[in-house]
């Protein structure tokens, strides 16, 4: 394909990314739908119109004219800026776990080709990373896709948890299968939306005073709000759900805890140690490893 085909090509291409029309286009330059229209079929853009015309489409002129640029200084940040400023917002989670998930592939040391998410999984397909410095685990079939990564600290993870009273207290609460259908059940509600202890018992088929008694657990944990209401000149305490991000990864991830990893693409292990550390600081010996062949081996 000669330069002129490539960039008729990605211009087009890019256009119809963003969603714009040739119309819309034209305007955001002030020029006629014809030019661009031209402009993927027939001819170039004057040259004053290139730079404005790669702003436009929040790229770049190399891009558009399909020119590798291999920079040992490029700025990786600002590249996956302008990628996910570019995708649509109904596109933006796709983008996301494929950028993520090439480069947690990245990191496998004995594999260099670019890892590149499938548009599908015959099984329940998982990704993991586990080295002294960074873990991750990534789930990988559609229904359900997430990614979570964690920098290991020098001092280990566990130097982070402090006084645990408060997660033994969580974990508590969350071992009561009425508290997960409750959190479900808030949790599925739209922003802002009040519940009353009265109105949850009843739809959840719960006693009055088991759901009081986990509310109340929540609302010390800030996972609901309460707010105080005169209805009918009678007293009512309302509850709202916050909605919080790391509860919502806690549970899918103890269900993920819970299945049996079977298919891994990739698991990546490069570690020595894991990501707790020992309060003296002390440090088991690094369990030797056998020696890889050597060449004339036999």
């Amino acid at each position: 394909m000669d330069k002129k085909s490539v960039f008729r090509s990605n211009l087009l291409k890019r256009r119809k990314t963003l969603g714009l029309t040739q119309e819309q286009l034209a305007s955001c330059l002030n020029v006629s739908p014809q030019a661009v229209s031209k402009w993927e079929n027939t001819s170039y853009p004057d040259c004053e119109l290139l730079p404005r015309l790669a702003g436009e489409l929040n790229t770049s002129l190399d891009s558009l004219f399909g020119v590798n640029i291999i920079d040992s200084e490029r700025d990786i940040e600002q590249l996956v800026d302008d990628e996910m400023r570019c995708t649509p917002p109904d596109e933006r989670a796709e983008k996301f776990m494929r950028i993520m998930y090439t480069a947690l592939c990245a990191c496998n040391p004995s594999n260099d080709t670019v890892g590149r998410l499938h548009d599908s999984y015959e099984h329940e397909t998982y990704a993991g990373l586990k080295t002294d410095r960074e873990l991750a685990v990534s789930r990988l079939s559609a229904d359900l896709r997430y990614f979570c990564f964690l920098e290991v600290p020098e001092n280990g993870v566990n130097s982070y948890f402090g006084d645990t009273t408060n997660m033994v207290r969580l974990f508590n609460t969350l071992a009561d299968e009425s508290a997960i259908s409750i959190i479900s059940y808030l949790g599925a509600s739209v922003r802002n939306k009040m519940f009353s202890v009265e109105m949850i018992s009843e739809k959840l088929d719960i006693p009055l005073e088991k759901v009081q008694h986990i509310i109340d657990r929540l609302d010390r944990f800030g996972l609901v709000w309460r707010v105080s209401a005169d209805i009918a000149d009678k007293p009512v305490i309302l509850y709202g759900y916050t909605h919080q991000i790391p509860l919502t990864l806690i549970l899918v991830l103890a269900k993920t805890i819970t299945n049996y990893l079977k298919y891994m693409d990739p698991n990546i292990e490069e570690w020595t140690q894991g990501a707790f550390r020992r309060e003296n600081g002390e440090q088991d010996e690094v369990v030797p490893q056998v020696p890889w062949w050597q060449e004339g081996e036999l």
